[in-house]
């Protein structure tokens, strides 16, 4: 598990403690997220693909738009149900080197997301990673709204959850993020499909008139045998 992951599930449990029975949308947020097993249903020698799209206004100003493909692929497993994996991000010219994962439990491309959204608003709207880092993560153990829903897979209606957060719309500090202080952060999973992960959406959308605004949508393909 990664540094941040790690960090915003240790944050968050403890927000959970202290939190007043009411606040049950937190404690749901922290257990569908962070503690909920991702990868039950993906055996050694299966792939699970992931459709990437970045998508915005003004790409002379913000890079080309694009499309591609993301596969996690798991190599084995151990008695306790943990993982081996790898994780390609991207194919030709745009991949990535694979990326190993060992005895997991967690979708590594949720991470991926967290982290991503995080430089992704750093580069926008200037200003330092660890603080846009830091008020994501409280915001995710305070403030995110939790939905049970239905949503598609694969021409079927799976239980889901929503879960959506908008980490730094009442920062005292927005007005210094160059209109980028509403970006939303849109999560659903499902302990009903491969990999947990249905659709993760990031929106950074500038209230200023000259600001470019940017999408990027990563969504559940499906699942085969590893190529």
């Amino acid at each position: 598990m990664s540094r941040f992951a790690r960090s915003l599930l240790a944050v968050l449990a403890m927000a959970c403690l202290s939190a007043p029975a009411t606040r049950a949308d937190e404690n749901k947020v922290v257990s569908v997220l962070f503690e909920s097993r991702h990868l039950d249903l993906v055996g050694p020698g299966q792939q699970v693909t992931y459709h990437f799209e970045r998508k915005s206004n003004n790409e002379a100003v913000l890079g080309p738009n694009f499309a591609d493909t993301m596969r996690l692929s798991v190599l084995k497993a151990n008695d306790k149900g943990e993982r081996d994996l790898e994780v390609n991000v991207f194919t030709g010219p745009a991949a990535r080197d694979p990326q190993h994962y060992p005895e997991m439990t967690v979708n590594p491309l949720f991470q991926w997301y967290l982290t991503r959204g995080v430089i992704t608003m750093s580069s926008l709207a200037g200003g330092s990673q660890m603080y846009f880092k830091g008020k994501f993560r409280d915001s995710l153990g305070k403030d995110a709204k939790y939905e049970d829903i239905k949503a598609d897979y694969q021409g079927k209606q799976v239980d889901a959850a929503k879960i959506t957060v908008s980490p730094f719309t009442d920062d005292p500090n927005g007005a210094k993020m160059q209109g980028y202080q509403n970006a939303v952060f849109t999560m659903v999973v499902s302990k009903d499909v491969p990999g947990y992960l249905l659709d993760l959406k990031s929106t950074f959308a500038s209230n200023t008139a000259a600001g470019p605004s940017l999408e990027e949508h990563i969504a559940l393909v499906g699942m085969g045998e590893t190529k």
